[in-house]
């Protein structure tokens, strides 16, 4: 039940973030071909952002490194024991 937010300030860090969050909210491995699933993963976390959010013109304008400032967050899903 653990909640997880990332700000990246570059486009690449906020891709490798994208990326992570996504492994994490797909469950089945399984090749597409395969009509049902036989690896029985489960999704470890929920993505709470599907876009980024950003920083609004107010903000901008009272902080301008905040211009570049990209926020995501998920949500845990299995318990502790189950590391990844």
């Amino acid at each position: 039940g653990g909640r997880m937010a990332v700000i990246s300030f570059h486009s690449l860090e906020d891709r490798r973030v994208k990326r992570y969050f996504a492994d994490l909210a797909v469950g089945c491995t399984c090749p597409p071909e395969l009509p049902v699933c036989v690896c029985g993963g489960e999704p470890e976390a929920e993505i709470l952002t599907r876009r980024p959010v950003s920083a609004d013109e107010d903000e901008i304008a009272a902080n301008p490194r905040a211009r570049s400032a990209r926020l995501r967050g998920a949500l845990k899903l299995k318990e502790a024991g189950e590391a990844r």
